[in-house]
This record gives structure tokens, C-alpha cells and sequence, in this order.
């Protein structure tokens, strides 16, 4: 054992007791900020008022807040999951990868994206397959260099996800409507290389188009995020007393004042299993280059109770021509919810997408068994580094003389 556990017995209780008081004191800001939200609940002009003078003295690019998409709903409602639609048609899509590995014998790496197309209602089997890319140095993809980079690689399996989405959405445009393409995570994309980076222009343009491409199919996307961090709504409520005197506008930009709180906190206090909140529309420089884009690929959301098992709550991103659409959002609240029921928690189709996406370490060893084996075909050895040998020939020397 390498691990001595029983050296950090004190350490792990004095962690729980941290996370003892962590949470008793959380609980005393959310009650803080509920009371808040229900205060200004539906007073549109003074929201829309606090609003208009944050962003004229506020840095956009460190401004991340909300603004209510309408002012039908108040800001703390919880609305019932509406009756499912009877037949619908649901694609997610979801994607693994092999990052490149220099002290490998060759050098690639793999993107693989799986792809669930489930018939709701139709007493149908899902239809699945995967589409895997191969990417090696003397390959040419679309003038792209070789990403010997993990965040590279990453970045284009995110783009490949979105993109085999809508071409997806496209190749079953016939099917039943309402056609629901769902991404497990944000819609507000932006590349952590940045949009000066070549990979980070590509991967901007493919996602704002496919996007513009579900909605032109007619059909509705939405992005499913588990244990959101997002704080906009918690920064509307800091929002909201920019009218005072002494206010400080630098909580605003990051330093807001609920500590560790995260707006997920504050709707579990909210809604039931079911329920999701009103629609919100995301304010930030991000979102604005969206918008500037496709007005209709503005990106909204809001938090949902996926139910049964999880405390946690989701939020769930939908374009703006999805959220203006009251029954659209009805179509994609209880559809998700219904995915949801199948496992207990966690859309069903997300699962499977993500079992049909993952690459095992043994399709790897495969993999590199058939690449291995092309090689010799043409002559072409190669071995792993010195250094690979001997954390293989380490760790696996342990396994040599166990009992």
C-alpha cells in the first residue's frame, strides 16, 4: 500500500466538520436570497432599470448575469412539467477521445461520437451508431494541423459532437415532431483556447451554424448540464442594489456576495421533482457575440428538478427561437423530464449516447494492436520511450506477485 489512509483520520474530521458549518451557513444566505428573489419578483421596471445602469458601468467581459426572457412569469415560479407529447423524436449525441501519447510506439489520436436516436412513444428501439475519426500527423483534416494537444483534441471532439448532431437532426427530419437534438452540456460555447485561436474560429462557426441548421430543420436544441456553477441569477439579486449609494460595483465582476452559493442552490430550495423555473436570458460578452451572429441563437435557460434519485438540480440551455416559443419549451421541459423517469435522475438517451461514445482501454489496446499490425505490413517498427517502459514495467511488477 502506497497509501497510508489511516495518517489523514484527523484531517477528513476536521473536513467534515468544515463541511458542517460550510453548510449551516449556506443555509442562512439562501434564505437571504429567496427573500430577495421575492421581493422584486415581478417588478419588471425595476429589474429592467438595474439592469440598464449595471451594464453602463460594468466591464461586459466580467458581467455575467440574467435578464428575464419575459414578464409573464414571476422570477421565483415553478412550473409543473407539462403533458408529454404523445410521439417525438430524440437525438443526443456525445463523444470520447485518445489523446496523442508521444511516448507511444505511434503517434494519433481517435474522436469517437455516439449517436442514440430514440422514438418516443412509438414503441420503437433506439437506433445507435458511432461515427470514430482517426487523426495522425501525415493526415490533412480540412487543412487542419495534427493537435498533438490534448486540449486540441478536445476541442474538436466538442465540435464533432454538435456537428454529427445537426447532420443527424437533418437525416431524420422526417420523423415524428417535435424533433428534440440534445447535447449533454452548454450551449454558450467558447473555446478555452480562445477565438483567435484557428481551432477556437472553426469550433465557433460549426456550433453557431449547426445550431442555426437544427432550427432551420425545424427542429428544438437544448444542452443539458448536471451540477451547474453558474451564479447569474445571484448576480441579478447583487444586481438590484446598484441603486444604493454605497454600492460597489466590483461585486458585480466576480466578487458577489452569497459566498459560495451557486443558482442551483437556490432553486433546489425551490423547485420539486418536475419543476423547472422561468425562462432567463444569459448576459454575457459571450452571449452577445451569439446574438451578433443569430439573433435567434441567443443563448437562454433555466433550472430543472430532473427528480426521483438526485438532489442535484440541472439547467438546461435552449436557444432564444426555443424559449419565445412557449409551447416549444413545454415540448423540451417534459421530454427531458420524461428521459429523465427511464433511469431516475439522468436522461436515458445521454446515457446511451455516452456508451455508445466511450472508448474502453481494451478497443484502445485493439486499436493499437491493428495500427501495430498495419505498420509491419509496410516495414514500419517503432517502440515505446525508455521512460513509458519503466512506469509499465513499476506498475505492473505489483501485479507479478500478489497472492
Amino acid at each position: 500500500m502506497t497509501l497510508e489512509i489511516e495518517k489523514l483520520t484527523d484531517e477528513l474530521e476536521e473536513m467534515a466538520r468544515n463541511a458542517a458549518a460550510r453548510q449551516a451557513n449556506e443555509e442562512r444566505v439562501i434564505e437571504a436570497a429567496l427573500e430577495k428573489l421575492r421581493q422584486f419578483r415581478d417588478d419588471w421596471d425595476f429589474i429592467e432599470q438595474s439592469l440598464a445602469i449595471a451594464l453602463d458601468v460594468v466591464d461586459i467581459r466580467q458581467y455575467r448575469s440574467a435578464r428575464p426572457l419575459n414578464e409573464i412569469e414571476p422570477l421565483d415560479i415553478a412550473v409543473p412539467v407539462p403533458p408529454t407529447p404523445a410521439q417525438a423524436t430524440i437525438i443526443a449525441t456525445d463523444g470520447s477521445q485518445i489523446i496523442p501519447d508521444r511516448h507511444a510506439p505511434y503517434l494519433y489520436s481517435l474522436i469517437n461520437i455516439g449517436v442514440v436516436v430514440y422514438f418516443h412513444g412509438r414503441g420503437m428501439s433506439p437506433e445507435q451508431f458511432t461515427e470514430p475519426v482517426l487523426d495522425y500527423p501525415e493526415k490533412a483534416l480540412a487543412d487542419e494541423e495534427f493537435a498533438d494537444r490534448g486540449a486540441i483534441v478536445n476541442l474538436r471532439r466538442d465540435r464533432a459532437e454538435i456537428d454529427v448532431l445537426a447532420r443527424t437532426a437533418w437525416a431524420y427530419r422526417e420523423e415524428v415532431r417535435p424533433l428534440l437534438a440534445l447535447l449533454d452540456q452548454r450551449l454558450l460555447y467558447w473555446p478555452v483556447v480562445g477565438d483567435s485561436d484557428n481551432d477556437g474560429k472553426r469550433v465557433l462557426k460549426t456550433w453557431q451554424d449547426s445550431m442555426t441548421n437544427i432550427r432551420a430543420l425545424g427542429g428544438l436544441l437544448a444542452g443539458y448540464i448536471v451540477r451547474p456553477g453558474k451564479r447569474s441569477i445571484l448576480t441579478l439579486l447583487d444586481t438590484f442594489d446598484i441603486h444604493l449609494p454605497t454600492f460597489d460595483k466590483e461585486i458585480l465582476q466576480g466578487n458577489h456576495s452569497w459566498g459560495g452559493l451557486t443558482d442551483a442552490s437556490l432553486f433546489h430550495r425551490i423547485l420539486r421533482p418536475g419543476e423547472r423555473s422561468k425562462v432567463f436570458i444569459d448576459i454575457s460578452h459571450h452571449n452577445n457575440e451569439f446574438q451578433a451572429n443569430d439573433s435567434d441563437n441567443e443563448v437562454c435557460f433555466f433550472y430543472l428538478n430532473p427528480g426521483q434519485l438526485g438532489r442535484d438540480i440541472v439547467r438546461v440551455d435552449i436557444p432564444r427561437s426555443v424559449g419565445e416559443d412557449e409551447a416549444a419549451v413545454s415540448a423540451v421541459h417534459s421530454l427531458i423530464y420524461a428521459q429523465c423517469n427511464i433511469l431516475g435522475g439522468y436522461p436515458y438517451i445521454i446515457t446511451r449516447a455516452d456508451e455508445q461514445a466511450v472508448v474502453t482501454f481494451r478497443d484502445k489496446e485493439h486499436l493499437d494492436t491493428m495500427i501495430g499490425n498495419k505498420m509491419q505490413q509496410y516495414d514500419i517498427s517503432s517502440g515505446i520511450t525508455a521512460k513509458q517502459s519503466g512506469k509499465n514495467f513499476a506498475r505492473g511488477s505489483k501485479s507479478r506477485h500478489e497472492v
